[in-house]
């Protein structure tokens, strides 16, 4: 049975060295490929051919508002923090999980939070009491801020996946906090990781760049 495919849709698309409006279409099963894609390696949704097309427009543009623009564009481009893929997933992965049979389960063993699976109406809303008990369990919201203090505290290189198992907090925000330190130097991007040996590409490792240099 072919994939079903969505309506089209209009994305922007670089063309010539511009940025324009194109129609595009996918199916839902693209839309469930990039979000688990994204939390198994937040660095695969860059676009390296647009960052490299920022990149030299910064350096050569003449015009100081449009150069800063461009540079905040970069940085987003450097960074991105999965919002849009997020929000294809949670239209995308109920209907294509009822037609392919996968539980809510399977997902979660991707890394896909209990949050996510009911906002995309894979898991039953929590109400009451148990609603209660699950923000109990949640304890504090975690933000950028206490991801990049423990990120800075590690004595070991460590992925994505190790911040959110060791404090909490969403993929993308621990991807954001790991993405300003890389920015900031404080944090140094070691490559993916070795010996990787789960489905996908192998996630990339972070070290706290003074403590790279101690050992180095």
């Amino acid at each position: 049975m072919p994939p079903r495919t969505r309506p089209a849709r209009v994305q922007s698309a670089t063309v010539n060295g511009e940025s324009k409006a194109v129609v595009a279409t996918g199916t839902a099963e693209d839309s469930v490929r990039a979000y688990l894609s994204f939390l198994e390696d937040p660095s695969s949704s860059l676009d390296a051919r647009n960052i490299a097309r920022l990149e030299k427009l910064v350096t050569s543009s003449t015009d100081p508002v449009e150069r800063l623009r461009t540079a905040a564009a970069l940085e987003q481009a450097k960074s991105p923090d999965g919002s849009d893929l997020l929000q294809n997933f949670l239209r995308d992965a109920k209907s294509w999980a009822e037609a392919e049979g996968v539980s809510a389960a399977a997902f979660r063993q991707l890394g896909v939070t209990e949050d996510t699976l009911r906002r995309a109406g894979l898991l039953k809303a929590v109400r009451g009491s148990s609603r209660r008990r699950a923000s109990e369990r949640s304890g504090r919201r975690v933000t950028v801020d206490h991801i990049k203090a423990w990120a800075l505290n590690q004595a070991d290189p460590f992925t994505i996946k190790d911040v959110t198992q060791a404090i909490g907090g969403s993929l993308v925000t621990a991807n954001k906090a790991l993405q300003d330190l890389v920015g900031d130097g404080s944090l140094s991007n070691l490559g993916p990781a070795e010996n990787h040996r789960g489905p996908g590409r192998a996630p990339a490792r972070f070290a706290a760049a003074k403590r790279r240099k101690a050992r180095v």
